[in-house]
């Protein structure tokens, strides 16, 4: 900066009641803005959690207004002034009800300028049958239309799909993550002859994440005389049914329910393999921190997975969408030999140079200063 300016306030809108994809990328995208000298990070989310506490830790300024406790209005009231205290020059919004909410905050606070981040396609499709979504999902586009500067897309898929909604507002920056602290902080898995090698899953139990289908591959594979552990890391709703589900196949004995971790780092460097079974992904954060510690990685292709993988060059992309598709690809993986370790080092070179905090906190940088 040239002496005697100061450092541009931008405020970001988050939920925060989850320490999900979204989540992560904003506290990932705080801490980098905070270490430069162009952008003062401010935040308002709407739930106590790890993202409100880990942002605390920074020192970052952060401001709570519970929803559990107001309503809309007093929510786009509380990030208003939020705003007039701050200064702020820029709302960041990542989400739906973000979006809107964030956008009558601007207003009140006469914020000139408006971002939002796309981290995802819509877990579910919004029909006139559910009249709420609806309209939500309408005055979101009408008022990213209206009201916002600028469009992210975390993924090509996204921006893609944003531009036909946004047309010349759409700016493509990927997810990042700090890979040499990621590999720092986290012992890099080693390759073991284990006769029964353990297979991973990190998300939230929930149906996009399709976790039944995971559980399906563990079974047929043990089925077809392929020894091996299944260990889901995470929690939701579902896992009720997930249980009995393991119970049913007579797999229960080799399935482990971990719960939430926080961080997945911890458990996800015990995996032989991470397998992605979801119905669709913007661009996964627990994607980019395996292929920074080197662990084989088998997935869906759908949405911004393929990019992560290099369109397969550094991991195993299934289009057969079924436990059968994807125990074949497990199969191919655990024969492979050479081949998997040639897609690690792929991995490991992709994410460094697609994905890590530098680039990627410049893009920011750049389209706040336009």
């Amino acid at each position: 900066m040239m002496p005697g300016e100061t450092r541009r306030v931008v405020t970001h809108v988050v939920s925060g009641d989850l320490w999900a994809g979204a989540e992560v990328q904003v506290y990932n995208l705080c801490r980098a803005l905070e270490a430069t000298d162009q952008v003062s990070p401010t935040v308002v989310v709407f739930n106590t959690g790890i993202l409100h506490d880990k942002l605390r830790e920074l020192d970052i300024p952060v401001t709570l207004a519970d929803e559990t406790k107001l309503g809309p209005i007093a929510i786009a009231r509380a990030i208003g002034a939020h705003c007039r205290e701050h200064k702020t020059g820029i709302v960041h919004t990542h989400g739906f009800k973000e979006n809107v909410l964030g956008i009558l905050g601007k207003e009140l606070a006469r914020v000139p300028v408006s971002v939002r981040t796309v981290h995802g396609n819509p877990e579910t499709a919004f029909t006139l049958k559910r009249p709420h979504k609806w309209l939500v999902q309408k005055l979101d586009i009408a008022l990213g239309r209206l009201r916002q500067q600028a469009i992210i897309a975390v993924s090509t898929q996204l921006e893609e799909t944003l531009e036909r909604l946004f047309p010349g507002k759409v700016h493509k920056i990927y997810n990042f993550i700090d890979v040499e602290n990621t590999r720092r902080e986290w012992k890099i898995p080693t390759e073991t002859d284990s006769k029964m090698p353990r297979i991973g899953i990190v998300g939230r139990l929930v149906p996009v994440k399709r976790v039944d289908i995971f559980i399906r591959t563990l079974a047929l594979l043990n089925q077809q005389g392929q020894a091996c552990q299944g260990v889901i890391i995470g929690s939701g709703p579902l896992e009720p049914e997930l249980r009995q589900l393991a119970v049913d196949l007579d797999i229960a004995d080799r399935i482990i329910f971990k719960g939430f971790v926080s961080p997945a780092a911890t458990e996800m460097t015990q995996l032989d393999v991470l397998l992605m079974t979801s119905d669709h992904e913007g661009l996964p954060m627990t994607l980019l921190e395996a292929l920074a510690l080197e662990i084989p990685i088998v997935a869906h292709h759908v949405g911004g997975i393929p990019e992560v993988l290099g369109n397969g060059r550094c991991g195993w992309l299934v289009t057969d969408h079924s436990h059968e598709g994807y125990a074949q690809a497990l199969t191919q993986l655990f024969t492979e030999g050479t081949g998997r370790r040639h897609k690690t080092d792929s991995g490991l070179m992709h994410v460094r140079q697609l994905f890590g905090v530098e680039a990627n906190t410049v893009k920011y940088t750049d389209v706040y200063n336009t």
